[in-house]
């Protein structure tokens, strides 16, 4: 016998592409929301010069700025050759990718 469906799940299989897109957007502008909001703390904790801070739910650990050293994939290839870089290459799986940008005014 099949579950029943998720009443979240049976109203965005009713939304048109159109509704589901502006549905994403509306979600996504919220994320930019909440993050701004968050950004805001981390600057707080930053001007207090906080490394640590314990709440009665939640614990916060701030991280000094630090340099990562990345590989520049044109470059090795160019002195060392494909084969070389290849050798030392793997593939990576990756997912659905989905990418919400807000529509220009006509």
């Amino acid at each position: 016998m099949t579950e029943a469906l998720d009443p979240e799940l049976k109203r965005l299989r009713k939304l048109s592409p159109a509704e589901l897109a502006d549905e994403v957007g509306g979600v996504k502008a919220l994320i930019s929301d909440l993050e701004a909001r968050l950004d805001g703390y981390k600057a707080e904790g930053v001007r207090r010069g906080l490394l640590e801070a314990d709440g009665k739910l939640f614990r916060l650990a701030f991280s000094p700025p630090t340099a990562q050293l990345r590989l520049d994939g044109k470059l090795l290839r160019a002195v060392f050759g494909d084969p070389f870089v290849d050798h030392f290459s793997r593939a990576v799986p990756l997912d659905w990718v989905m990418r919400c940008s807000a529509r220009k005014a006509a």
